[in-house]
């Protein structure tokens, strides 16, 4: 009966507290640590219990301590995104993530990083939205997605790799008035 009115409990809940294991995001995986998109939620135990008692809810699992977000999708908890966040304003819960990010097998800066510096370090992305408060440089990979936001200064707030592309949307595409094809050529 608890079930039926209160939903699923939080799979977080019985896990041990956060280890301090080292974190390392693989921007190319799209993976933390050993946990990649698609896989159950439940490889990301070592994280121990999520720090919002509601989010989960709507399939996010954060972290805030840690500069993290896990988003899932499904009554299995399949991971379908990370939110690697760096700071953000208007989540002042965030601390900056704590660990590191790595691109064909480097440790990079992001740091320096900025909308126009995008395609030097990344490679042309399919789409840039800016308008006068944000930035947000998107790349599409088969099956992945990446978004890069950026508030006005320019700095990185966060980034987000999700396995369920924005851009695959056609009204999404419409709303950010996108003029290239999609999918996007290889």
């Amino acid at each position: 009966m608890f079930k039926s009115l209160f939903g699923k409990s939080n799979p977080t809940r019985t896990w041990r507290p956060y280890s301090g294991q080292p974190l390392a995001f693989d921007l190319d995986a799209g993976s933390l640590n050993d946990g990649e998109l698609g896989q159950p939620l439940e490889c990301m135990s070592f994280l121990g219990p999520d720090e919002d008692r509601k989010s989960f809810r709507n399939g996010e699992f954060c972290y805030y301590s840690l500069g993290l977000c896990v988003q899932c999708h499904g009554a299995e908890y399949a991971i379908a995104g990370y939110h690697i966040v760096f700071r953000d304003p208007e989540e002042q819960k965030y601390q900056p993530f704590t660990g590191r990010v790595i691109r064909n097998g480097h440790t990079i800066d992001l740091a320096a990083i900025t909308p126009d510096k995008c395609a030097d370090v990344f490679g042309e992305y399919f789409w840039l939205d800016r308008d006068e408060d944000e930035s947000i440089v998107f790349y599409e990979f088969t099956g992945r997605e990446w978004q890069l936001e950026f508030d006005d200064t320019p700095s990185l707030k966060r980034v987000i790799v999700t396995n369920r592309p924005l851009m695959a949307d056609e009204a999404q595409r419409k709303a950010y008035n996108v003029t290239k094809p999609w999918p996007p050529s290889a």
